[in-house]
Formats: structure tokens, C-alpha cells, sequence
């Protein structure tokens, strides 16, 4: 498992850890979801969050 949180623009992402559990769906409407497998966390941002950060850096 990552201590890094996976950033993802999509309301519904899949983790198997590379095969090492089952295949599942997370929701992540509320906004954040964790793997109830393996742990690995993920966090929903919006096309803007990605772009202000863009800018921020250049």
C-alpha cells in the first residue's frame, strides 16, 4: 500500500493493488474513499484544483 493518496477527477475509482485482492469500486462522491483491502486512500479534486495548482507552479 502507498502513504500516497491517489487524486483522481472521477466520482468512482478501482483498486486491486496490482492484482493482490479483488477487484472493487470506490465511491468517492463524499469526496475521499480508502481501499477496504489494502488501505490505499483516494481523493476526488475537481478540473480547476488541477489547474490552479498548474499555475501556482509555473
Amino acid at each position: 500500500m502507498s502513504s500516497v493518496a491517489i487524486k483522481s477527477t472521477e466520482e468512482i475509482v478501482s483498486c486491486s493493488d496490482n492484482g493482490q485482492h479483488p477487484l472493487i469500486y470506490i465511491s468517492l462522491k463524499p469526496g475521499h474513499g480508502q481501499c477496504q483491502y489494502c488501505g490505499q486512500k483516494f481523493i476526488r479534486t475537481t478540473t480547476t484544483d488541477s489547474a490552479s495548482t498548474e499555475k501556482k507552479a509555473a
